[in-house]
């Protein structure tokens, strides 16, 4: 049946496919079309879905980090000074819930084949229960709108919010008919990467329901919500494993892997250098020109949560390695070298020089030479560099990065499975799953073959391990401000504040060359360090020619004050509805805990 009263320009002029294309996911803009067209023609309806994918899909979460102790960032959040409105995805995400919504009104009112028809369907109804549940992890309960509604009816566009557990019972039941329309692998492997299968909505089902069960949702968790999260990651890891699905070999290079045989990725975001990101130009050391250089400066207090090379914490006493706040690098998870970037680092990046003049990475005080990159150094002494691509060329080239996002790896699958047998008293199996991250990572086995994990532990314990085991996973993939406030663990940060280093040349620096440039006497340390004669693994020369001091990163916080704490305020578990969506639409309740508020986005 025709859907009445839609602004056919609206609909159709970001219509971006073409028949020709050889990727079903490449966009290119056409003229409009008329509406009776589109729902007849597969291809003009792919290029409907393709929009909605482009809108929907999430990119890398390049803001995410500084909410959270794991990287430096002055956020409003964090000091418990957000304003309300300021978490405004509200409007712009029931748009494409419209478009979505439409796509579903009208695919079966022309003559596109039934099953190319389930395919679309079965996408769209994925996207329509993420954006729900990115609504509903912001907001709480919000407004089922699941049909098309006529704009020149006021009435019908004003509704109350739907509870939060009516909302949840939609986004699942929008998964699972997802799941049965899908197919688990699509026969064009290659022109397909990138399209959503079922083994993907699986997976998000899986995180929708640990999410449902975690302390965000049910702060006294009595609700008995877990069994549903272990039976949901479960499903899923058993249906990606028989599609061959798995942990990536290579925890540094799965990045860089972006063939449709990549194990690890289950649900992705493509780019292309036509359809590139600036990510890697925002953690890459600053150039001039990027205008970047601002995201995922990692924290000691992240440098520090990683354990040594067996898997023991730095400050266990029964690690075989002995840990020196010096060359804190030295024997740590291989995770480390591969997220973490320091001062005298080995980072090969094709930056120009004197930006970079060996394969060394320099943060302390004046260490780019140039005044104006200089006053960009990384505040904590620390990058991230994480799935950086070294090759692409420095500078404003670094802006169009091609790497692709992958908003869901096998090996959340896997924790998110651990976490929940956990809580459901399967800690045995809880502990084989860590165990294949631990491995997939390099830690050492020992004798015991726990990898550094505490033999023993408990629900609380493990829980624990869990979500250690996360936060070092995931560094720089938005999990971690995620788990924080789905477990509504802000609370044990609260009070704290996060640190770095401020690292300064001392006099054996400033004599390596008899000239009075800077530049002079860190090539001549570079020369020393690739010629063998000079051994920064060696604390004791390592102070030679540094001198460390810590310093807080958080506002008014530097060497000698530690400036304003983590405050993250209760209320912050769920948002305020931004107002100008309150003034179109009378009927919505404000949040608990906002000014006016009294809905509970716990029922």
């Amino acid at each position: 049946m025709k859907t009445k009263n839609i602004n056919q320009l609206v609909i159709l002029c970001f219509l971006l496919f073409v028949s020709c294309s050889q990727d079903p996911l490449d966009k290119r803009p056409l003229e409009a079309i008329s509406e009776d067209v589109v729902w007849n023609d597969e291809n003009l309806a792919k290029g409907f879905l393709n929009n909605i994918y482009d809108d929907a899909l999430p990119g890398w979460p390049t803001n995410a980090s500084q909410l959270t102790d794991d990287a430096n960032g002055q956020n409003s959040v964090m000091y418990g000074e957000a304003q309300p409105g300021s978490q405004n995805i509200y409007g712009s995400l029931y748009r494409t819930i419209k478009d979505i919504n439409l796509l579903l009104a009208n695919i079966d009112s022309g003559t596109i084949d039934v099953e190319a028809q389930n395919l679309m369907v079965g996408q769209a109804l994925f996207f329509r229960a993420y954006l729900y549940f990115r609504l509903v992890s912001t907001y709480g309960g919000v407004p089922l709108v699941l049909e098309v509604k006529d704009k020149s009816d006021v009435e019908v566009l004003q509704i109350p919010r739907n509870k939060t557990s009516e909302c949840i019972a939609q986004i699942l039941k929008d998964l699972d008919e997802a799941a049965s329309l899908l197919p688990e692998v699509y026969e064009n492997a290659g022109s397909d990467y990138g399209r959503i299968t079922s083994g993907a909505v699986l997976a998000y089902k899986g995180r929708v329901l640990l999410h449902y069960a975690s302390e965000q949702f049910d702060p006294a968790q009595d609700k008995g919500r877990w069994q549903a999260a272990y039976d949901a990651n479960k499903a899923a890891k058993t249906t990606l494993e028989a599609n061959g699905k798995g942990l990536h070999s290579s925890f540094a290079d799965l990045w860089f892997d972006e063939s449709d045989a990549n194990p690890e990725a289950i649900m992705i975001k493509r780019y292309t250098l036509d359809l590139s990101h600036n990510r890697d130009a925002g953690v890459r050391p600053f150039i001039v020109g990027t205008n970047g250089e601002s995201f995922d400066k990692a924290t000691l207090n992240l440098v520090e949560s990683f354990p040594m090379k067996d898997g023991r914490s730095i400050d266990d006493a029964a690690s075989t390695y002995a840990y020196d706040p010096t060359t804190f690098w030295l024997n740590r998870d291989p995770r480390f070298e591969a997220t973490i970037a320091w001062n005298g680092s080995v980072w090969p990046l094709n930056n120009p020089a004197p930006n970079r003049t060996s394969d060394l990475e320099w943060t302390f005080d004046e260490s780019a030479i140039e005044a104006q990159a200089d006053s960009r150094i990384t505040p904590t002494s620390f990058s991230n560099r994480k799935a950086v691509d070294g090759s692409i060329e420095g500078g404003a080239a670094s802006l169009s990065s091609p790497t692709d996002w992958i908003e869901i790896r096998f090996a959340e699958v896997v924790l998110n499975l651990a976490e929940a047998a956990n809580e459901i008293g399967q800690t045995a199996e809880a502990y084989d799953l860590l165990v294949l991250i631990r491995a997939r990572a390099g830690i050492d086995a020992g004798g015991d073959n726990l990898y550094g994990l505490q033999p023993g532990m408990g629900p609380d314990q493990m829980r624990d391990a869990i979500l250690l085991e996360r936060r070092l996973e995931f560094v720089g993939e938005g999990k971690r401000s995620s788990d924080l406030r789905r477990r509504r663990l802000y609370s044990t940060i609260n009070g704290t504040h996060r640190a770095g280093y401020r690292i300064t040349r001392t006099a054996a620096f400033d004599a390596l060359n008899p000239s009075a440039e800077i530049l002079d006497d860190r090539i001549a340390l570079e020369q020393g360090i690739l010629d063998g004669s000079i051994d920064l693994n060696d604390p004791l020369v390592y102070n030679t020619y540094f001198t460390t001091e810590l310093r807080s990163v958080e506002r008014f916080g530097n060497v000698t004050d530690d400036g304003d704490p983590i405050n993250y305020l209760d209320h912050y578990y769920f948002y305020d509805i931004p107002q100008d969506d309150l003034n179109k639409n009378p009927e919505l309740e404000q949040t608990s805990g906002w000014p006016g508020g009294n809905f509970d986005p716990l029922q």
